[in-house]
Order: structure tokens, then sequence, then C-alpha cells
């Protein structure tokens, strides 16, 4: 008799120490709103996650959730972990046979994504929830977004803390300086740009610059060469250095010998990935650029 008050006792124990807190969390389900009105209910927290765009793979990494996303998109080489993963998307064209033997339980889409594959996949009974970000304090709204629908909310939140703690101290230095230079970011050779709208110009304008494409409409417009010339940059932005770019080829173009910029040497590589993509790293895209534009407040 008294060996099985034990036996019982032992049970009740074990069962005690197999059901804590956070298991009953991980069983229970989860509802988000995402950008597009969209209500996604989950059963339990996802463990098998497909980024379906590499800002959204930058944000899952950013939140530890390295380990359980199995696919991502094209272009998603940042981290390096994540270049290594099995690619189901390109910005137009979806593999739906590899992406259903992954087995997800979560997708987790941008605007880039057609809403033609979001359908597709939503038609198939598997979760999207599609970010769709328009300025910096949607892209931080975003990343908690995702925090939620992982079951990564404390690491969003924790995350977020530290982008809005760096993007108050480039706001502080950025209130000593005393202009506000021309900028001119070229996307590629051929003069296209960023316009308002888009996230580049409102770095340029956050990090103390002056974008002379902000005036269009278009967030990405081309101009002439004249019209380049006429509005005289300051400082010039090389987003297209990825593709061989560089301050002394732009020198050597027609009539560009004229441009501030070019005659006091402020013509800049620079990493295109920080400004585009909306994820963690746009704040590093913000110091740069206000490094690039106000040097003499980072000394």
């Amino acid at each position: 008799m008294r060996y099985r008050y034990l036996v019982v006792a032992l049970c009740v124990a074990l069962c005690l120490v197999a059901t804590p807190k956070h298991t009953a969390a991980l069983s229970a389900s989860i509802t988000v709103v995402d950008d597009h009105g969209t209500t996604i209910t989950l059963a339990h927290t996802p463990h098998r996650l497909i980024s379906l765009a590499p800002n959204v793979t930058e944000i899952l990494f950013a939140l530890g959730l390295g380990p359980r996303v199995v696919g991502v998109s094209s272009y998603s080489d940042y981290p390096p972990a994540a270049a290594k993963l099995p690619s189901v998307i390109s910005y137009t064209s979806l593999n739906i046979e590899k992406t259903l033997a992954l087995k997800p339980d979560l997708l987790v889409a941008a605007a880039i994504v057609p809403q033609s594959i979001v359908d597709r996949l939503r038609a198939l009974h598997l979760p999207v929830l599609v970010t769709d970000p328009h300025d910096l304090a949607g892209i931080l709204a975003d990343i908690r977004l995702v925090g939620r629908a992982t079951g990564a909310a404390n690491a969003a939140a924790a995350l977020v803390a530290r982008l809005q703690a760096r993007i108050r101290h480039v706001d502080a230095l950025v209130r000593r300086a005393h202009s506000h230079p021309r900028v001119f970011y070229e996307i590629d050779p051929t003069l296209y740009t960023a316009g308002h709208g888009s996230f580049v110009d409102a770095l340029i304008t956050q990090a103390g610059g002056t974008n002379i494409a902000g005036r269009f409409s278009n967030p990405y417009p081309q101009i002439s060469r004249e019209a380049l010339l006429a509005a005289n940059p300051e400082v010039y932005v090389l987003g297209d250095t990825a593709a061989g770019v560089t301050p002394a080829s732009v020198a050597k173009r027609p009539g560009f010998a004229q441009i501030s910029a070019v005659r006091h040497h402020r013509v800049y590589p620079f990493n295109d990935d920080l400004a585009s993509r909306p994820g963690p790293r746009i704040v590093d895209g913000l110091e740069a650029l206000a490094r690039l534009l106000h040097p003499e407040l980072f000394k």
C-alpha cells in the first residue's frame, strides 16, 4: 500500500514537471492581423517558418528564429546562414512543390510578393502573414508583429528597444547639424533614384540631408543628366556599388566633374540593402548615411 502511494505521488510530480508554464504557452493559439488586414490564427506556436522575402529573412534571424526557418526567398543572403537554406521563391515565381515538401506552419511575406502567390498559398490552407511597412515606425511595428506571430514577442520588444535607442541617438546628433546637404542617391547608372515615399528618401531626411529627388511623387523616378547637373548634389551616394559603380567611374561621366560632390570627393559607395530592405538593418543604413552627410558629428 505504501508503495502504491509512492507511485501515485511520483506520477503527480512528473506531470507537474512535464507541464511547465512555457509548455502551456507553446500550445496556446496565436491570432494576429497582418498589414493588409488579414486575420491569421495559428493553433500553436509555429516551428517551421518560411520567409518569402529577404527583409523578412533578416527579421526572423534577428529575432533568434534562424533554427526554425526551413525555407527562404532568393536573395536572402543575410545573415550568411540564411543563404544555405532552400530557396522556394523568386520575386515572381513560387516553387509550390518545394514549399509543400518543407511542411511550413507559417509563411511570412512582404509587399514585393505578388498577391497571386499569397492567394495561392492561402487556397492550400497555409497561413501567410503579409508585412507591408511604409516608414521606419512601420518597420519596427512589423518586427513586433512577426514576434507575436512566432511566439517571440519578448525578443521582438527587446530588439525594437535597441533599434529605437540607436535612432534616438542619430536624431540627437543630427539636431546639432548646421546644414542639410543636397543628396543624390543613385540606384543605377541610368540615374534611377529614390523619390518621395521610398525608404531611402526617409532615411536621407532623417540623417540630416535634402534628397534632390524628394520632390518626385514616384518612389523610384529616373532623372535626366541635365536635371542632375542643375541640382548639383553636394553628396552623391552609390546604391549601385554592388554592380561595380565606383566614385572614379562616376567622375568620368560627361559633365559630372562639375558636380559639387565630385569636386569635393563626396561620392560614396553604399550597401543598398541597408536602405532598401525594411528590416532591422535599416537602422544601420540610417547611421551610415548620417556619417556620410555629417562626419563632423561623429568625431
